[in-house]
């Protein structure tokens, strides 16, 4: 497995037909579990007991539609997510 590397999150939204881009950053708490956050999307966060991609990329595209909806926006349609996981802290296989 490769160096996970550690980078501050951002969730950029464009107005054109661009495709977006959605940071998601996850950390490991000892005797707590796994959390995420995106400071590309203000408010997200969530976690659980392992690693989740799949349940931080739901999260990420609900409040993307959510908070298009809100501005009177189509929601997007083409979002890539870039996860980020502190060096040294390996998820499980």
């Amino acid at each position: 497995m490769g160096a996970a590397k550690q980078v501050e999150l951002t969730v950029t939204v464009h107005e054109e037909d661009a495709m977006d881009t959605v940071r998601i950053l996850h950390r490991r708490e000892a005797g707590f579990g796994w959390s995420f956050e995106s400071p590309d999307a203000p408010g997200l966060t969530g976690g659980g007991d392992a690693y989740d991609r799949a349940s931080a990329e739901d999260a990420a595209r609900f409040a993307s539609a959510s908070a298009a909806e809100e501005r009177g926006n189509p929601a997007p349609t083409e979002i890539v997510f870039e996860h980020f996981v502190p060096v040294g802290v390996a998820p499980a296989a």
